[in-house]
């Protein structure tokens, strides 16, 4: 009676989470109807406006595969027949959500008939609350689908070792392994990295359990090598680009604390709170892991769950030593967030994990607790972000829609100069001042001049003269903004500023520029 108690528990607590999960995720697909964008997100928008075949010669340019984009263009011409005047940038928001609609249906098949509902539904909840992870349930690129894929290649890999399960069932699971691995490598490097960690799980499997079943082992990544090898020129190609210009910053042993905190650190007002919190998350984890380990060495048997548990560990742990040492024997190439490709399979183990203490109810409960408190902060964090970010919007859309189709516009920053782009009409002038404007995300929007002196932009001033209503306007970002107003001023041209505005994370100001009789154009 006691035991069918605890189980009953258990099970309504992962129900609870998964409704939980669920309320959160349909919060996401609202959020999804705001039309900020930042940089990054700019490649994604304006690649599908392209065809297919410029947006994989584009990607090709770029540093990652085209299945994301396609995905998303693809979404998109759908939707067309349908809703004729929707947003491209909300459909691709939309996009976004679902493969955390994929998440969900393997918590409450997959992962609920091999280990409960308690661990679907805490596995759901931490793919959707944890630190870093609600921002990617709304962020127009590509690595929530990469978290979708490498999880789903994870959990099919265990599918392939299940003994108790039919040959047939086996070889489908194997099917679906190739599959989900090849679209994880299609859509981001590092995700394909991480598949290659859930091939060697399914490899030390199989020489530990069926030698004999390794050809077919060698059968799955001989297909898979195959048929990633149309993309192995581009990917060549990236690789030399890379190792002659690349933006991401060295990486030091320090690096490794900051994976810990990107993984662990939640989002309350108090900073050495978060800290604590964070050491405290990651001690657990470790325990817990320690915890199973102790147990099955002192039982003497073995358990084909916690070696699963420990893989999952493993595929996260064997991405970022591939990425530090790349970035120690190549260039810097790793960032914090090409680990999220990972984290369906670390989350997944910190959820098994918590099941198997929940022998022991207190201990088990505690942390429970403690990950739900810590997934619910950051998740209103994130939402908080979002909803002011979409309130902002609204003014610096008013503001944009000032500049005219036949106006100029000068901006300090390129990324802010490429965002603002998007917004303004095709025909409106772009320059930056004194700088260059990134090449590939010109041919992928709209083309930006450069001006390098205050004598460029009376010219300029004097040419609106004979346009009618045209007018010249500078976006303006960070303190320097000040120093180039001071500059143009002294220079004899008047600079009005019409305020300050915020897109997605970047504040500018806006300025209108006249001569200094103070005749505007």
């Amino acid at each position: 009676m006691n035991v069918r108690k605890k189980m009953a528990g258990r099970d309504i607590v992962g129900l609870l989470l998964l409704a939980v999960s669920a309320a959160l995720l349909g919060r996401s697909l609202a959020l999804c109807f705001a039309r900020d964008i930042w940089y990054d997100e700019l490649f994604t928008v304006g690649m599908i406006e392209h065809s297919y075949g410029d947006l994989i010669a584009f990607t090709a340019r770029d540093v990652h595969p085209p299945l994301y984009y396609c995905i998303v263009r693809f979404v998109v011409e759908l939707c067309k027949p349908i809703a004729k005047q929707a947003d491209p940038i909300i459909i691709a928001k939309l996009v976004s959500v679902i493969p955390y609609f994929g998440l969900f249906a393997y918590s409450v098949t997959f992962i609920r008939k091999r280990f409960g509902l308690f661990t679907g539904g805490l596995f759901f909840f931490c793919v959707i609350a944890m630190p870093q992870l609600s921002a990617y349930t709304v962020e127009v690129r590509m690595y929530g689908w990469a978290l979708f894929f490498v999880t789903a290649a994870f959990l099919h890999a265990y599918g392939t070792g299940d003994m108790s399960a039919e040959i047939k069932m086996g070889r489908l699971h194997g099917a679906a392994l190739v599959v989900y691995g090849l679209a994880a490598a299609y859509t981001q490097y590092f995700a394909c990295v991480a598949v290659v960690m859930v091939y060697l799980y399914v490899l030390l499997v199989f020489m530990r359990r069926d030698r004999g079943r390794i050809r077919e082992w060698f059968l799955w990544v001989g297909i898979s090598i195959a048929g990633y090898l149309p993309w192995l020129l581009a990917l060549y190609r990236q690789i030399t680009t890379v190792r002659e210009n690349y933006w991401i910053l060295p990486l030091t042993w320090r690096s490794l604390g900051g994976c810990v905190k990107f993984l662990m650190k939640p989002a309350f007002a108090d900073e050495r709170l978060n800290t604590v919190l964070a050491v405290l998350l990651f001690t657990v984890y470790i325990a817990i892991w320690g915890y199973q380990a102790v147990k099955l060495y002192h039982s003497g048997r073995e358990s084909e769950r916690f070696w699963f548990v420990t893989a999952g560990i493993g595929v996260l742990a064997g991405l970022v030593l591939f990425g530090f040492a790349a970035s120690f024997l190549l260039r810097p190439i790793f960032v914090y967030r090409y680990m999220i490709p990972a984290l369906g399979c670390f989350w997944l183990s910190f959820a098994l994990g918590v099941d198997y203490i929940l022998c022991k109810p207190k201990i088990g409960i505690v942390v429970t607790i403690l990950a739900v408190v810590i997934g619910l902060r950051d998740y209103r964090a994130f939402m908080g972000e979002e909803e002011y970010k979409a309130v902002n919007m609204k003014e610096t859309q008013k503001a944009l829609s000032l500049i005219g189709p036949e106006d100029a516009v000068l901006y300090n920053f390129d990324q802010v100069q490429a965002v603002t782009g998007y917004y303004l009409p095709e025909r409106a002038e772009r320059f930056l001042w004194r700088a260059e404007g990134e090449t590939l995300i010109q041919e992928i929007t709209s083309p930006c001049g450069s001006l390098q002196d205050a004598g460029e932009i009376s010219r300029l001033l004097s040419g609106t003269q004979e346009k009618e209503g045209k007018t010249i306007w500078f976006i303006g970002s960070f303190n320097s903004r000040d120093d180039i107003v001071d500059e143009w001023q002294s220079a004899g041209l008047n600079v009005e500023e019409k305020g300050s505005f915020l897109l997605e994370r970047y504040w500018f100001n806006l300025y209108k520029i006249s001569t200094s009789d103070h005749t505007t154009f």
